[in-house]
């Protein structure tokens, strides 16, 4: 596995900024709010009429309808909290770097039914699962990052780029996103913000666009 290269994450920094709409402040803002509403496992429905727009916003339902979702939101409802409990909620507090796929992959296997693909796409179970624990589940955006995979590579790829980056570099670069994000002037680095899934795939970012 390849680590992190300082001049690919400046790149991919400068891709997110000038060659998108995404927020300036790498959704800073965005992960207090949801942090805020995280239902932990209790997925009712008053939940889910504020969470499935977030979805359509970031194109995780394409080429499904909301209420083709939302159907099957509804029907297997009781298996993603049992989900939740089983994988999610004895490592909320973790991040990427302390739990393996194995521990969590329950979750997103059973996210993936609410969209099912014929190829295992990781975009709608990365995209699900981030917006509940983005420290644990890195996002997959195929303009961004480029490729066809599952989730579990996609997952593996994040984890194992950054236990191969240099422990001096990992806390450089947490440091700069840092002071990149506050320097916006929005609000101070949230608690929940994923510093290693997003420092990550900002690198790798940059290795798609150079």
């Amino acid at each position: 596995m390849l680590p992190i290269d300082r001049e690919q994450f400046a790149a991919g920094v400068r891709w997110w900024r000038t060659r998108t709409s995404w927020p300036n402040d790498f959704h800073n803002s965005d992960y207090e709010v949801l942090a805020a509403q995280n239902p932990h496992g209790d997925f009712r429905d008053s939940w889910w009429a504020g969470f499935l727009p977030r979805l359509t916003a970031w194109k995780a339902l394409r080429p499904l309808s909301q209420a083709d979702v939302t159907g099957l939101f509804t029907e297997h409802r009781d298996e993603l909290s049992q989900a939740w409990h089983q994988a999610c909620a004895p490592v909320k507090d973790l991040d990427i770097t302390g739990v393996t796929w194995d521990q969590v992959r329950t979750f997103p296997g059973v996210v993936a039914w609410l969209k099912p693909t014929r190829s295992g796409s990781a975009v709608f179970p990365s995209k699900f699962c981030h917006f509940l624990l983005p420290r644990i589940f890195p996002v997959f955006d195929n303009a961004a990052v480029g490729g066809s995979c599952t989730y579990e590579t996609y997952f593996n790829l994040i984890k194992g780029t950054w236990e191969a980056t240099p422990a001096a570099l990992q806390a450089e670069l947490e440091a700069e996103l840092s002071e990149i994000i506050e320097g916006c002037g929005r609000s101070p680095l949230c608690e929940g913000f994923p510093k290693v899934t997003k420092t990550v795939e900002l690198a790798l970012i940059g290795r798609r666009h150079p």
